[in-house]
């Protein structure tokens, strides 16, 4: 097997950017900004140019009645439908703006599906949401929303679900793991799909993978700590395989090592970058010698903070260089 790297379409380098394809050649992004300018979502098709869409923060402010405010998209995905789902939130204000919400690519409309009181009364945090995260995961036909925030002392999470039929609600706000519980409170971790209708935690104190279920139970699914600690949160191939791109860095166990005060000499471990594939409980590395890219780009030093699947391959966004990259397992 071996890794073919392909450029999609360059972007502004170093940038928080949400990547949602569609899965019909049609691919979404937004990119943060510093929260008073505008936030534009771009679309491009199979083969074309890029383009700006009627979507943006503006986009959202207008619909809820807040044209003068301003704020940032802060997760965005695909749903079963068709249409974008989205996180909108402006903090650091006297007055809290937060939305989830859906944009139509076909009508171009802007919807929004719960607004701040609804989110402070489902997710229970009231006030403290100015303070926290969103991000937005699809299983299946259900859409997650996670909001976590780190106030010292006062650190809390929630997992909605919305499903067809049911609205939103409050799912999970504790993770059991036997007696222990998991904090998944930290805008450094991640959350993404699993098979099924449960989600995967990065946590990426511990360097380990847990499942958890709408139950709000935990089991650990892979233990990473010999992999770099910038890792992407797993995604899946075709045949049901967890896939994750590990770019140069400190082990996790290194990282805490240097933490503690240790030096953290020379990597004995696998070469990265590298695609890391779990086949049950077996892992194989395609390092960078197996990556098949153009010439200009330095593979060495690509940086991929998600891996988004896309029909039979993944797009990802390098900071560094500002590409978008389409990255493909292919067998020869």
């Amino acid at each position: 097997m071996a890794v073919e790297i392909t450029r999609v379409t360059p972007l502004p380098p170093n940038h928080r950017t949400h990547v949602a394809p569609t899965g019909n050649g049609q691919i979404f992004w937004v990119q943060e900004g510093d929260s008073v300018g505008r936030e534009t979502v771009f679309a491009i098709s199979e083969g074309g140019l890029p383009s700006a869409t009627r979507f943006s923060n503006a986009s959202i402010l207008e619909t809820l009645g807040q044209p003068d405010a301003a704020g940032n998209i802060q997760s965005m995905v695909a749903g079963a439908d068709g249409k974008l789902y989205f996180y909108f939130l402006r903090e650091k204000k006297k007055v809290l703006l937060a939305a989830l919400g859906t944009f139509s690519p076909e009508t171009g409309k802007t919807q929004i599906i719960a607004d701040t009181e609804a989110l402070q009364r489902e997710s229970q945090m009231g006030n403290a949401l100015a303070l926290a995260r969103g991000s937005v995961v699809r299983v299946g036909n259900v859409i997650w929303l996670w909001l976590r925030h780190e106030i010292k002392g006062q650190d809390a999470f929630a997992l909605l679900s919305l499903e067809p039929g049911v609205g939103l609600r409050r799912r999970v706000d504790r993770v059991q793991v036997g007696g222990a519980k998991l904090r998944l409170t930290s805008a450094q971790e991640d959350v993404a799909a699993g098979l099924g209708d449960w989600l995967i935690y990065l946590d990426r104190e511990t360097g380990k993978l847990w499942k958890v279920t709408r139950m709000g139970e935990g089991s650990m699914i892979a233990n990473l700590s010999d992999l770099p600690k910038a890792i992407t949160a797993p995604s899946w191939d075709e045949r049901g395989r967890m896939v994750m791109f590990a770019p140069e860095g400190l082990s996790f166990v290194e990282a805490q090592e240097n933490t503690l005060g240790g030096a953290a000499g020379a990597s004995s471990g696998p070469q990265v970058p590298a695609i890391v594939l779990f086949e049950g409980e077996k892992r194989l590395l395609l390092d960078r010698e197996k990556f098949s890219a153009p010439a200009s780009l330095n593979v060495r030093n690509l940086a991929i903070g998600e891996l988004v699947r896309d029909r039979s391959s993944w797009l990802g966004y390098d900071p560094p260089t500002g590409e978008l990259l389409r990255i493909r397992i292919v067998e020869k």
